[in-house]
């Protein structure tokens, strides 16, 4: 029975992580904006899933669906326009402010055309309602980042269509500096890259693959993650790998609330892991999970912070 409630709670992670990272996988469609004429509007935008919306007008009124994309409007300077976001939207802290429309899985229709936006910013998990608003003749553009790269790009055509093109674009600017700062600095690396372990939950035993963002975020930060390219984004893993791989460093970003989460020094003294390299160096490295699971501007945060974890005698 208890091994049965443990595989439960793991799924239930996996599809609060799968939620997280929007969805299915990422359409190649690349978005488009229609050259400025005057104001720049009509503008013609296609977003993520191939979607062609045309605006008639600078949108005002902006409902966000996503963490990810609350972050986004906020970081844009796009705070005032935004009127409606969903509980889970907690960051900044003024976002917590907004009307909210529900949860991030389950929005409200109505609540959101009570609102009056002009754009609704959705994920590729909102199809019902992106169908439902769509009739109410409400404009929505569905974004689905699943890289760093990706995160720019939102960014860019987000503030494109609100017509902050000057400041998204310095923003973005220094986001990849940002970015080629670190890679810059982990290729002075010497030897074998550090072996790193994600432990994204532990009862089941859960990590996560080199195609997610935690995985690409390792790879910037010049580790290698030991899990690979697992089939699953998420996959529960057998401790065998671990004791196999001997990692250097072993990172998590625990906190999805059930207050059950293994301290260090609980890590530290599992059965069997007293010859592993993190543990002989008590290497365990804690990150804010919103961090590495959000697609925002934040992401270039954690990824100084992974850098930093893996290559210490580079950030000095």
């Amino acid at each position: 029975m208890y091994s049965r409630v443990k595989r439960i709670a793991a799924l239930c992670l996996m599809v609060l992580l799968l939620a997280h990272s929007t969805g299915c996988e990422k359409s190649q469609t690349q978005p488009q904006t229609s050259p400025d004429t005057g104001a720049g509007y009509p503008m013609t935008i296609t977003d993520d899933v191939g979607r062609t919306v045309v605006l008639d007008k600078q949108p005002q009124r902006i409902v966000s669906l996503s963490p990810s994309h609350t972050e986004i409007l906020f970081a844009l300077g796009l705070g005032e326009r935004v009127v409606g976001v969903t509980t889970y939207c907690d960051y900044p802290q003024e976002a917590q402010t907004k009307p909210k429309i529900g949860g991030f899985s389950t929005p409200s229709v109505e609540k959101i055309i009570e609102v009056s936006p002009d754009l609704v910013l959705a994920g590729d998990m909102h199809q019902q309602t992106i169908t439902a608003l769509e009739a109410a003749r409400v404009k929505v553009l569905v974004f689905t980042p699943r890289t760093i790269e990706d995160i720019f790009s939102t960014m860019t055509t987000i503030g494109t269509a609100a017509g902050k093109q000057e400041a998204t674009q310095s923003l973005v600017g220094g986001l990849r500096q940002r970015v080629e700062a670190v890679t810059q600095k982990v290729a002075q690396a010497q030897g074998k890259k550090p072996q790193v372990f994600y432990e994204i939950w532990h009862e089941p035993l859960m990590s996560a693959s080199q195609h997610t963002l935690i995985g690409e975020l390792i790879s910037l930060s010049g580790g290698e993650n030991i899990i690979g390219a697992s089939k699953d984004l998420y996959p529960m893993i057998n401790e065998e790998i671990i004791l196999e791989k001997n990692p250097d460093i072993m990172m998590h970003s625990y906190g999805h609330g059930d207050n059950k989460s293994p301290s260090t020094e609980q890590v530290l003294n599992r059965p069997g892991w007293q010859h592993l390299t993190f543990v002989k160096n008590k290497n365990v490295v804690g990150l804010e999970a919103n961090l590495v699971n959000r697609y925002t501007p934040r992401s270039v945060d954690a990824l100084e912070q992974v850098a930093r974890a893996i290559h210490p005698e580079l950030f000095k």
